[in-house]
């Protein structure tokens, strides 16, 4: 019988190989950020780091995660399957490209959006992931239509999944180290979910999938992070950040393989930070009269920096948080958490932080100027922002 000690000893190369990749490619990516100026300067608002840092990051944290896709690939044939894992890699790759040209080009976030949804919607075709997406959450609700009805509604929420992944990753990107670190923290609670599933045989057909894609995220965000924790170095920008937010939302995706919406949804609640920072900066932009398009700091690590706490100490609580959200997602492996006791637990903890959040004033319409403190001058500089 396969134990998670198995399935740890078996997959930890590809994490291993992914870190080292990115660890060996981030320097070198940062020398030809700084060659051929691709430079992210200061502005003092959105962008209040201390002097020019160079992108680019997001280039080294592709090829590391990447690298480790291939030699899974390569090393276990009969095990892990190229038919789903090389469109997801070619799909994460033109994602990671695509903000590499966002990050070089700023792409238009209209046209941005539609060639990402275009990636997004051909790997579910041809991977299959996501499909029974409608049938899990209406077979709950006793109603059983056609496939021709279920069919398109999966393919819009699984798009709209993975695009708002991409999304959330990308804006959570705001401080030294924050979306690496958390993106981390988030690939260990999907490693446990799918390790948990490939021991009591879920599915044989792609708890390899699960497994490599999130073991690879965690190599890749690991060897990046000591780069790009604060001061940082090098910025993985959109090209890295809209890559990590298309390996979570497909993970997603593949956690309901089978139309067992008890998983998905413990994968959301393993991403919720970066989702609910997303909704607290489009309610703050939407009470604030702005474009849910245009960067501000309406996010909860934005504010905390602007009430006086220092960069390092507001990343470390985020990481507490995600950690938390991780562990509140794998309790679902307990036998004892059915899906309805998950599904009451999960509201509660959903119920409890929109609460803290109003009465913490998060939620206030800013000022004209309030989005664009800069960070105390005690504090260690900032990222990029959006």
């Amino acid at each position: 019988m396969t134990t998670a000690l198995d399935v740890i000893v078996e997959y930890k190369d590809y994490g291993l190989t992914a870190m080292l990749f990115t660890v060996f490619a981030t320097p070198i990516a940062a020398a030809i950020a700084k060659r051929f100026g691709v430079l992210d300067h200061p502005d003092q608002k959105l962008k209040p780091h201390a002097q020019p840092t160079p992108y680019l990051g997001g280039a080294a944290i592709c090829l590391g995660w990447s690298a480790a896709l291939i030699f899974a690939m390569v090393s276990h044939p009969e095990e892990v399957d190229w038919r789903v894992v090389c469109p997801i890699m070619f799909g994460g790759i033109a994602m990671s490209i695509l903000g590499l040209f966002d990050d070089l080009r700023d792409i238009a976030p209209k046209l941005r959006l539609a060639i990402g949804a275009l990636v997004i919607i051909i790997v579910m075709l041809l991977t299959g992931a996501g499909q029974e997406l409608a049938a899990s959450f209406l077979q709950y609700l006793h109603l059983h239509p056609s496939r021709i009805v279920l069919v398109p509604i999966s393919f819009i929420l699984g798009l709209f999944i993975v695009l708002g992944a991409c999304n959330s990753t990308n804006l959570i990107d705001g401080l030294d180290g924050l979306c690496p670190g958390v993106t981390a923290i988030i690939s260990i609670g999907f490693f446990v979910l799918a390790t948990h599933l490939a021991v009591v045989e879920h599915s044989r057909e792609d708890n390899a999938t699960r497994l490599v894609l999130s073991v690879a995220m965690l190599g890749a965000t690991l060897g990046f992070l000591p780069f790009n924790f604060n001061p940082a170095k090098i910025f993985m920008g959109d090209a890295g950040s809209v890559l990590l937010g298309f390996n979570c939302g497909v993970m997603i995706l593949l956690f309901d393989e089978r139309g067992q919406m008890r998983w998905m949804l413990a994968g959301l609640m393993v991403f919720a930070l970066p989702i609910l920072d997303t909704a607290l900066a489009i309610i703050r932009r939407w009470r604030s009269g702005h474009s849910i398009f245009v960067g501000d700091r309406s996010h909860f690590y934005d504010q905390l920096v602007d009430r006086g706490m220092s960069v390092r100490k507001v990343v470390f609580i985020s990481y507490a948080l995600a950690a938390l959200f991780a562990m509140l997602g794998c309790s679902s492996i307990f036998e004892f958490m059915r899906l309805r006791y998950s599904i009451v637990l999960y509201a509660f903890v959903m119920l409890s932080i929109a609460y803290a959040v109003h009465k913490s004033g998060m939620i206030q319409a800013a000022a004209s100027d309030a989005d664009f403190k800069s960070p105390p001058p005690d504090s260690p500089p900032a990222n990029e922002g959006e």
